[in-house]
């Protein structure tokens, strides 16, 4: 097992001595993080607000006083123009309303992100509402009805899932998400240098005659790209925990197409054993990953072509991802535990909610540990092929 532990050892000192990759897929992560998750809601927060505070022109056509002063008072500035939709539409102003025959028409301009139009706008929405209420209490009044007739009852919706859920929120849904993602770029570094970089260098060939198998080598190569893509997902995870918990404290979130900010929780409980079987299952993620990147790494001529290959490689491996979304609309099988990757996020999503089982663990387990050896085959097999090494 020595040749395995060379191999091993020579990849990560070569990955270790550039300090400008280590900075980028180890603490980069770290940093960015927080600000990706907080940054943006805070910006969003002081836009929002500045928006609202300060006065806007709104083009308005057929409007009754009362409309105007409601208008007003919710701080806009009505100006009576021909067409307000076509003012709006032009530029000239952020909304625009018309009355006609009874209704109330709001225009602005919704499409292609958040604006300061749609936030006008809902100014709007609030003025006119606000002045429906009280004509209709005045209405009620006027024939000696209360206005609590109109709510004779509440609704309220309130949050029943489990603390553990309740918890995490949405940052429960981001962390398998996130940590395929950077699982996956830590460990291309190591599994292209390791293949197709060896090749550009003319060291593979005096690699292969050392007196080790070819099994050895490959699963050398593979464990040094296991090694880098579970540190490069522990950087990101502890930077997704620390933008979670930021944006928990000071109220921010990820933003939506609408332009709300979603709260993304700030903490992950985890129980020991929760945690020990969540790092297993990033762990034969990382080898079952880390073995296919270094035979497709090898298959290539060169550097770059190596990259062109696990470049669609990142993008397959979180198409199953996307689907986990749709998890609350889908009655879980047995067979869901047994997708590559797919079953990984399904079992990291249970651990952090507390609801999975040691059925769905075996199963998940044993699949990607299947997976894994398949794809060192794969690799050993690539290897012991002369005219794929040494093609270029």
């Amino acid at each position: 097992m020595k040749g395995i532990y060379r191999i091993l050892w020579k990849e990560l000192v070569q990955v270790f001595r550039d300090r400008k990759l280590v900075f980028s897929t180890l603490v980069l992560p770290v940093l960015l993080m927080p600000v990706f998750m907080f940054g943006p809601s805070l910006v969003l927060n002081r836009l929002m607000q500045g928006a609202a505070e300060k006065r806007q022109e709104v083009a308005v056509a057929g409007l009754p006083e009362e409309a105007l002063s409601a208008l007003r008072q919710a701080n806009l500035a009505p100006v009576a123009v021909a067409d307000p939709e076509r003012a709006v539409r032009e530029g000239k102003y952020p909304a625009g309303v018309l009355y006609r025959e009874g209704v109330y028409r709001v225009y602005a301009r919704l499409s292609g992100g958040l604006t300061e139009g749609q936030v006008v706008a809902g100014k709007v929405q609030g003025a006119l509402a606000a002045l429906k209420e009280a004509k209709v209490a005045e209405a009620l009044a006027g024939r000696g009805v209360p206005l609590e007739v109109l709510q004779p009852f509440r609704v309220e919706l309130l949050d029943a899932s489990p603390e553990r859920e309740k918890a995490g929120g949405l940052l429960g849904f981001l962390l398998p998400f996130f940590l395929v993602v950077f699982v996956l770029s830590g460990g291309q570094v190591v599994a292209v240098d390791a293949t197709a970089g060896e090749k550009e260098k003319g060291t593979l060939e005096a690699l292969l005659m050392a007196p080790a198998p070819l099994w050895q080598v490959a699963l050398g190569k593979t464990l040094a790209t296991v090694v880098m893509a579970l540190l490069s997902g522990t950087a990101g995870l502890l930077g997704l925990a620390l933008g979670g918990a930021l944006a928990a404290r000071y109220g921010g979130g990820l933003l939506t197409e609408t332009g709300q900010a979603v709260a993304l929780g700030g903490r992950v409980v985890l129980d020991g054993a929760s945690f020990l079987a969540l790092f297993l299952s990033a762990l034969l993620l990382a080898l079952f990953m880390g073995a296919v990147m270094v035979g497709l790494g090898l298959y290539a001529r060169s550097y770059k072509e190596a990259q062109s290959y696990l470049a669609p490689l990142q993008l397959v491996a979180l198409l199953p991802l996307l689907f986990l979304q749709f998890r609350g609309f889908l009655e879980l099988e047995t067979w869901h535990h047994l997708l590559p990757l797919f079953n990984v996020a399904l079992l990291m999503d249970a651990l952090l909610k507390g609801t999975a089982t040691l059925g769905q663990a075996a199963l998940t387990w044993t699949s990607t540990l299947v997976y894994a050896a398949l794809a060192l085959g794969f690799s050993v097999r690539v290897f012991a092929r002369e005219e794929v090494v040494f093609r270029n």
